[in-house]
């Protein structure tokens, strides 16, 4: 690599810390829709929450004789673990934003242009929170909600509904954010994603031995999303642990994509 090549990118570390940011947001949320990323994980997350959804109905067809209460429209979302189906959908849609860019040579042809690196990342994180806000938890919760409301009589509590979706986009933004920053380090998707999936699962092993640990535990925003949804008590470590987690997260990154040659 020459000295002339790698001119360019590193003058790009002086520029205005978010030049290029909307134009590189249009884009990347025109390559959600291109890609059809959108709409699989639309397709995929209402089907998975479909189930759940139905999990009672279904076991009252088939004979058997579900515990009072489980034939009702808000019990029925809430227990249909759309909070495991949300996580896994922003680690598989997300774990390609850099490396597939870099790997083509894609990136380095962008940060050849007026943008900043903190704009490169932060587009991305914005398109995907964004995207999968609206495809993973917005539309699949409104798609459950009518489910329900067939399927069991009577409508859900929308309010609670609503309350439970917007903490629940609380997960994209983690697992978004911890994907990025792992691609400014790592060049291989299994890699990042297997570290991802060993953050997302690891409240499930820690909650027998260290339950203090699990419940402060960033993913563990999910457990804070149905207790906003259902009116319990919301453990605010719980919420301070994940803000600071994605602040953490952030500063690693650009930090790391800031040093990086292209």
């Amino acid at each position: 690599m020459t000295a002339t090549h790698l001119t360019p990118t590193r003058v790009g570390a002086s520029r205005p810390r978010l030049l290029g940011f909307a134009p590189f947001l249009r884009k990347e949320l025109t390559e959600w829709w291109r890609r059809r990323a959108a709409v699989v994980t639309f397709v995929v997350v209402a089907a998975l929450g479909t189930v759940g959804t139905l999990a009672a109905r279904i076991d009252e067809l088939g004979g058997g004789t579900p515990a009072a209460g489980m034939l009702d429209a808000t019990v029925n979302i809430f227990g249909s673990k759309l909070d495991q189906w949300v996580m896994m959908a922003a680690i598989f849609a997300s774990i390609g934003m850099l490396t597939q860019e870099r790997a083509t040579g894609t990136l380095a042809w962008t940060l050849s242009k007026p943008i900043s690196r903190a704009s490169v990342l932060l587009a991305k994180w914005t398109a995907a929170v964004l995207m999968l806000a609206v495809f993973a938890v917005a539309l699949p919760l409104t798609w459950m909600t009518l489910l329900s409301t067939w399927a069991y009589g009577t409508p859900p509590d929308v309010a609670a509904v609503a309350r439970f979706g917007l903490v629940l986009i609380g997960l994209p933004a983690l697992f978004v954010a911890l994907n990025l920053a792992l691609a400014t380090w790592l060049d291989s998707q299994a890699g990042i994603a297997a570290i991802a999936l060993g953050v997302a699962f690891a409240p499930y092993l820690l909650v027998a031995f260290l339950p203090a640990v699990a419940e402060l535990w960033p993913s563990s925003i999910a457990v804070v999303a149905g207790a906003a949804g259902t009116g319990e008590a919301i453990n605010p470590g719980t919420v301070v642990s994940w803000g600071l987690t994605i602040v953490v997260l952030a500063g690693v990154g650009m930090w790391q994509f800031g040093r990086e040659d292209m």
